[in-house]
């Protein structure tokens, strides 16, 4: 289940975001193919990844935190520390799938402790008690866009509606649609 933070649409300037998204200098990947096969990553993300490629997990990707799309009234609504916070825009094209995942949060902590070596799944668990992760669509919801985890699929929402995304639980997301997918996704801490 992902829990309703509620609507946003008073909050974010979507429409600014959304503009913001036709001229953007977006990053091509695909998690599939080199995170989720780290050794430690759960063995069972190790194992699908072998069926996941650029040709069925393809996304782009921006970093817009240097927008200030984030008002004050955000991180007083949600909890969250307006320091050392992540966002980024996601599009992905239809016929594509990001796999069943538990978040390991790389662009928000790195992959490696102050050792330099690479974070545990206990400790990603650990860390993750303290970090907020929430899912922004930019669009309503469109035929074949869906967020899933085990026995729960989120297939209806509207611009402003925010969830989030708990930390440890496994989850994923399909476009097998006719239209592209926009989704903002904030990563913080908690306060």
């Amino acid at each position: 289940m992902f829990p309703y933070l509620g609507n946003f649409a008073n909050i974010l300037p979507y429409d600014d975001i959304f503009h913001y998204t036709l001229s953007a200098n977006w990053q091509e990947g695909f998690s599939a193919s080199h995170e989720h096969k780290k050794s430690t990553r759960p063995q069972a993300e190790q194992d699908q990844s072998r069926y996941y490629n650029k040709h069925n997990s393809f996304r782009f990707s921006i970093e817009v935190r240097d927008q200030n799309f984030f008002p004050d009234s955000w991180f007083e609504t949600i909890g969250a520390s307006k320091i050392d916070y992540q966002a980024k825009i996601y599009k992905t094209p239809p016929g594509n799938a990001e796999p069943p995942h538990i978040d390991f949060f790389p662009s928000f902590i790195g992959h490696t402790d102050k050792q330099g070596n690479l974070y545990s799944q206990k400790e990603i668990l650990a860390l993750g008690k303290k970090i907020i992760r929430a899912w922004i669509p930019l669009q309503d919801s469109k035929l074949g866009h869906i967020l899933f985890t085990d026995n729960f699929a989120l297939t209806k929402w509207s611009v402003g509606d925010v969830y989030e995304l708990p930390s440890g639980l496994v989850h994923g997301f399909v476009n097998a649609g006719r239209e592209e997918r926009l989704l903002l996704v904030f990563t913080g801490w908690r306060l």
